[in-house]
């Protein structure tokens, strides 16, 4: 059978009637408005071209563990658009072979494939989130001036409530966080060769996606720098055998290589070197026409500024607990500007002497909690009042972070926090917040849980730090920058 002769063939006629009702259809699907869009309209949204070109600069001093080192940015380009700390860090482990007897390669390769202890089978590797805790301090400077400064365990604090699940999972595998596998000591066997490691700095107009860059082609009479201290080699270094600063120079290694048991020792302490760390950068340029209207117009960038507060509870904040149920402590907040959230967590004495910077959970409370009860206090009356961790720990985290951090981290959050159908990270501007440049005494109360005793002193003793995520403006007027609230 013939079935295309089945099918009824075409008229003229459609036509005719396709174009008498074009007006009618287009009526009821579209307004009839000047403005109004057509789908298939020959009109496009213009935007300015650029070209982005990205660099790295060597530090002006060179970095060592333990020391502060400087690096300039280069202003090459007309606007910042990303700005990184790239980190090679080196091995205990010196070159080993895939095979038993064979040709030795860089450490990290029979590191990924095998799994390298000790005799007594105890594993050796960097802190998690070693591309964070590397840095004990990191300041931002404009010439002279202090602009911004962050800590490692700061920007893990602030970060682990933001993004997605995917972009998440992306900055742990460039900052050592990524597990290599369900076994503890594995994967800190694999941090002893963490490989090249990116650290993005949230500079002004560098914070969320759409901040439109750091526009150093309005500032070419100032010069910008990192200030940068880094930790010392022996308080970066974990093990699960739990001893006091965990030590790999002191033991030798081995792994299991087809044809039986490859030993070797590590390499010798002094010999190990430094840390490699560049400063990698991404600027665009732009357009004549647009450079020249930027310069020639004033510019402000909202950017979130954070204050640390690190505070520590002794023996005498925990020896109301020996006589009776409660034991309260308060500490004083430091801050200044429009504050957004608080985010604070706890460290036992022993997770410090470990190195382990992501440990916040007190093994003396069943629950992990360090805290019973936990408020604010501003001018002698209560701004937040006493709840335990199921409000400042998993409610706030359900109901304004963008993911929940898994970590016994706490927080009060005075913005409306995440959104329903944004896209995450999203785009942040003020929107409620508490002015600490005139809060009257804004103090912390907190109800201690009981710890265990540090093993060296034998006293109760655990680390509190307390962050302060404000506003301040970076205002660009006539060819200099300048914050626009000093105080």
């Amino acid at each position: 059978m013939n079935y295309q002769s089945a099918i009824p063939q075409s008229s003229l006629q459609g036509t005719l009637f396709e174009l008498l009702a074009r007006g009618k259809k287009d009526t009821y699907f579209m307004k009839d408005m000047s403005g109004s869009d057509a789908a298939f309209n020959p009109f496009y949204k213009a935007s300015t071209p650029l070209l982005q070109e990205r660099r790295t600069e060597t530090p002006l001093n060179a970095p060592q563990f333990g020391n502060t080192f400087e690096i300039e940015i280069n202003k090459y380009g007309d606007v910042l658009t990303e700005c990184n700390l790239l980190v090679d860090l080196p091995s205990w482990l010196p070159p080993l072979p895939l095979v038993l007897g064979g040709t030795t390669y860089p450490p990290i390769q029979a590191n990924r494939q095998f799994w390298i202890t000790d005799p007594s089978g105890f594993s050796y590797g960097y802190t998690p989130y070693i591309g964070l805790f590397l840095f004990e301090r990191i300041e931002f400077y404009q010439d002279s001036a202090l602009v911004q400064q962050w800590s490692g365990d700061e920007l893990f604090a602030l970060q682990a409530t933001e993004g997605s699940w995917n972009s998440v999972y992306l900055a742990d595998q460039q900052l050592g966080g990524v597990d290599v596998g369900v076994v503890p000591g594995r994967n800190i066997a694999g941090r002893a060769t963490p490989g090249r490691l990116r650290l993005s700095l949230p500079l002004p107009g560098l914070q969320t996606p759409e901040d439109g860059g750091f526009p150093l082609c309005c500032v070419q009479l100032q010069a910008y720098r990192f200030r940068i201290k880094l930790r010392r080699l022996e308080d970066l270094i974990v093990s699960d055998n739990g001893l006091y600063k965990p030590n790999p120079f002191a033991t030798t290694f081995q792994y299991q290589l087809p044809g039986g048991t490859y030993a070797f020792p590590p390499v010798v302490r002094e010999s190990i070197g430094q840390p490699t760390i560049l400063l990698e950068t991404l600027q665009a340029y732009i357009d004549p026409d647009v450079r020249s209207a930027l310069q020639n117009t004033k510019q402000s960038i909202p950017f979130r500024r954070p204050f640390e507060n690190v505070f520590t509870f002794g023996e005498a904040d925990y020896a109301a607990l020996d006589v009776s149920s409660v034991a309260a402590s308060s500490r004083r907040l430091d801050a200044c500007h429009p504050v957004e959230r608080l985010v604070l967590f706890f460290r036992t004495a022993n997770a410090l002497d470990r190195n382990e910077y992501t440990n916040f959970v007190n093994p003396g409370s069943p629950d992990g909690q360090f805290y019973n009860a936990l408020k604010l206090i501003i001018a002698g009356r209560d701004r937040e009042f006493e709840q335990s961790s199921l409000v400042w720990q998993d409610m706030m985290a359900y109901a304004k972070d963008e993911i929940d951090s898994g970590y016994h981290i706490s927080e009060m959050r005075w913005n409306l926090g995440d959104i329903y159908a944004q896209e995450r990270p999203f785009s942040r501007v003020p929107n409620g917040s508490i002015n600490f440049t005139t809060a009257d005494r804004p103090t912390v109360y907190v109800q201690l849980n009981n710890t265990p005793v540090q093993t060296i002193s034998q006293q109760r003793k655990t680390e509190m730090r307390v962050f302060m995520e404000g506003w301040n403006v970076y205002e660009v007027d006539r060819g200099r920058g300048r914050l626009l609230f000093a105080n």
